[in-house]
C-alpha cells in the first residue's frame, strides 16, 4: 500500500499567520500579566509602559482585532492553497485536512474517503475539504473543541464554492466549549438540512464566531 499524501511547506499567507499568531500571544500574556489592553498595528504589540518586552507606545487597534485578521487570513489560505485539494475532494471523495504552525509553515494531510481523521499537532489554524455543504458535522465540532483547547484560533470547512470558519474572537472559556458542545448535539441530532441551519443561526457565544464566506 502506498503512503498517503503528505505536504509541508510554507508561503507569505502561511509566515502571516504565524507572525499574527505570535502577536496574539503576546497581547494575552501582557493583558493576563498588566490588566491593560495592549495595542497593535499587526506589525507590533504596544503598551505605554513597554511591559512585558512590548513596544512603548500606542497602535492603531486594541489586539483583540488580531482574532478576526487571523480568521481573514485564514481564508486566504483556504482559497490560495488549500483549494485544489478541495477540488480534489469534489471530484473522488477524498478528504484533506490542513494545519498553519506557529513556526510560519502549513501541513496538508491526505485522509480516507469522505472522513479524515489525525493527530493534531500544535498551530494556528486548521481546515479539512467536504464534498457536500460548508457545515461541520458533531465529529468535526468535537475536533474544533479539541483544536480550541490547543490554542489554535481557526478551525474550517471548504468545498470549491465556500467556507465556514468557527473561529476564537477572545480566549476560549467554559462558557464558550459549553455553547459549542451544545452545538455539537444539536448537529447530531439533526434529521433535516433545516434542522442542522437552524441549529448555526442559534449559535451564540462570546469569544466564538461564524463566519463564511465564498470563493
Amino acid at each position: 500500500m502506498s503512503a498517503k499524501e503528505q505536504r509541508i511547506d510554507q508561503d507569505e499567507t502561511s509566515r502571516r499567520l504565524a507572525h499574527l499568531y505570535q502577536l496574539l500571544m503576546k497581547a494575552e500574556e501582557t493583558y493576563e500579566e498588566t490588566e491593560s489592553i495592549p495595542t497593535t498595528d499587526f506589525k507590533e504589540i504596544y503598551t505605554e509602559d513597554g511591559a512585558n518586552g512590548t513596544k512603548v507606545g500606542r497602535g492603531e487597534h486594541p489586539y483583540q482585532v488580531i482574532y478576526a485578521e487571523i480568521a481573514r487570513e485564514h481564508l486566504k489560505f483556504l482559497g490560495k492553497v488549500f483549494m485544489p485539494y478541495a477540488m480534489r475532494t469534489i471530484n473522488d471523495g477524498v478528504e484533506f485536512i490542513s494545519f498553519t504552525l506557529d513556526t510560519g509553515e502549513y501541513v496538508i494531510f491526505q485522509g480516507e474517503e469522505n472522513r479524515v481523521s489525525l493527530p493534531m499537532p500544535s498551530g494556528v489554524t486548521s481546515a479539512h475539504t467536504h464534498p457536500g455543504v460548508c457545515l461541520f458535522s458533531g465529529q468535526d465540532l468535537e475536533t474544533a473543541d479539541f483544536l480550541f483547547i490547543k490554542g489554535y484560533v481557526s478551525v474550517g470547512v471548504m468545498n470549491p464554492e465556500c467556507a465556514l470558519l468557527i473561529y476564537r474572537d477572545g480566549p476560549y472559556t467554559l462558557e464558550d466549549r459549553d455553547a459549542l458542545l451544545n452545538l455539537t448535539k444539536r448537529v447530531k441530532s439533526s434529521k433535516k438540512l433545516n434542522d442542522l441551519v437552524n441549529a448555526y443561526l442559534s449559535f451564540k457565544t462570546e469569544n466564538l464566531k461564524l463566519m463564511q464566506h465564498k470563493f
